[in-house]
């Protein structure tokens, strides 16, 4: 009886830090944006009325060079922080485009406006060689994304694969009659993007019950985290044995958060913040 209050204190406290911690990284990324851009709109400013005449040495303009890479990455690494409590998150995230775009242009209008007629060759490709590392680490997820969204439709054998790993399963569309276990996985049998939910209960072939079949959870714009609620109607016995997969949809951690003989509830995160509407799809089997 004492262990659920505790519990509920602990989770609110939890909660709080959760939430404080991201104003905290809110406002981080919000000076650190704004240092950056003041300090990027002087210098072309500064460069452009003729100030700026004498290039820096070698070691000082790599100097310079590390500094901006570095504020940009705590820029974007900063702003990565999600509260895991709250959906969407409220934290403000690097990947944002118009917080992106602003990083990116402040770092490039830097670069320019300090690559001054005069600068040894090696310090000035010294400089641009960090500049332009840092910036291909922080878009090489967006390009990544961009070429799987060019790429061809996820090839059959994903699902054969995922399918041997656990072959007992039944899968939607099956009868109640018992399932074989060398059924092949039918990727055809996918639902349509707006079913949520698809369960087939049917038994296996050693007369165990089972309940099996499709999650889909949905992520919009800015959201990172979710939970999947799954009703086992009527309800098993006891406890059942659970697994889940992930099939499609950007990566994520998926735990199982509760576990009952009438249902279940799965907390998805996925790897970063959602930049377009997207959704993860499961496979998903509860067996006596």
């Amino acid at each position: 009886m004492a262990v659920e209050p505790s519990a509920g204190i602990s989770n609110t406290a939890a909660d709080r830090l959760d939430r404080s911690a991201a104003e905290i990284g809110r406002c981080s990324v919000g000076v650190l944006l704004g240092l950056l851009c003041l300090t990027a709109l002087m210098v072309v400013w500064r460069r452009a009325a003729g100030a700026l005449s004498h290039p820096l040495p070698s070691v000082a303009l790599i100097a310079v060079g590390v500094t901006i890479a570095a504020v940009a990455v705590g820029i974007r690494l900063i702003g990565r922080f999600q509260s895991p409590t709250e959906s969407p998150p409220i934290a403000l995230n690097s990947r944002t485009p118009s917080i992106a775009i602003l990083t990116t242009a402040s770092v490039l209008a830097l670069g320019v406006a300090l690559s001054l007629p005069g600068t040894t060759v090696g310090g000035l490709a010294a400089f641009w060689a960090v500049l332009i590392i840092e910036e291909f680490w922080a878009w090489r997820p967006n390009a990544l994304r961009l070429l799987r969204r060019g790429s061809a439709a996820p090839r059959p054998v994903r699902f054969d694969r995922a399918e041997r790993h656990s072959p007992h399963q039944p899968l939607a569309g099956t009868s109640l009659a018992p399932s074989s276990p060398e059924t092949a996985f039918d990727s055809s049998a996918i639902p349509p993007g707006d079913v949520l939910q698809q369960l087939t209960r049917s038994l296996s072939n050693d007369g165990i019950e089972q309940l099996a079949g499709w999650l889909r959870m949905p992520f919009s714009v800015g959201q990172r985290t979710a939970s999947v609620h799954v009703a086992f109607c009527p309800p098993f016995s006891k406890t059942p044995e659970l697994s889940v997969e992930q099939l499609d949809g950007p990566t994520a951690r998926i735990k199982t958060a509760q576990l009952l003989p009438h249902g279940a509830r799965l907390d998805l995160k996925l790897a970063t913040t959602a930049e377009e509407p997207s959704a993860v799809l499961l496979k998903f089997s509860a067996r006596e």
